[in-house]
């Protein structure tokens, strides 16, 4: 069982946050810390000037919204948001609080992520934990 568990999740149509929050309950010991963490990665300096005012600010509380109630199906939960590369962020937050584990979802890999490898892959390669990969 594990007492700080960090959950990355992509909301996009591709990803189903529920496996994760399933496999974060049966893993986590009686009140453990649960982290649901987005990371929002940076807008291109060409892209943000195509963007309607407020766009940024809008999204990121929505996100926050739809993390602070997940989080609240766990007993310490809490939603987090960050900016900047996904596998970066999320290893930097599993060692900024401690974690313990990381329930990270993955895909199948295309072209791409042979070249420069899936987020999943470097999270599992450099954490300072343990971590559950799902596919």
């Amino acid at each position: 069982m594990y007492s700080n568990i960090v959950i990355p999740l992509a909301f996009d149509e591709d990803h189903n946050p529920d496996a994760a929050l399933n496999i974060a309950r049966a893993l986590a010991a009686p009140g453990a810390r649960v982290t649901l963490l987005h990371v929002m990665a940076d807008v291109p300096g060409f892209a943000i000037s195509y963007m309607p005012e407020g766009y940024a600010s809008d999204l990121k509380r929505t996100l926050q919204g739809e993390l602070d109630k997940l989080a609240a199906d766990f007993e310490n939960g809490a939603g987090v948001i960050r900016q900047g590369h996904a596998a970066n962020e999320i290893l930097d937050m599993a060692a900024e609080i401690g974690a313990d584990c990381i329930v990270i979802a993955s895909h199948r890999p295309g072209y791409g992520d042979y070249l420069i490898g899936s987020t999943a892959a470097r999270v599992v390669r450099h954490a300072p934990c343990s971590v559950m990969v799902m596919r």
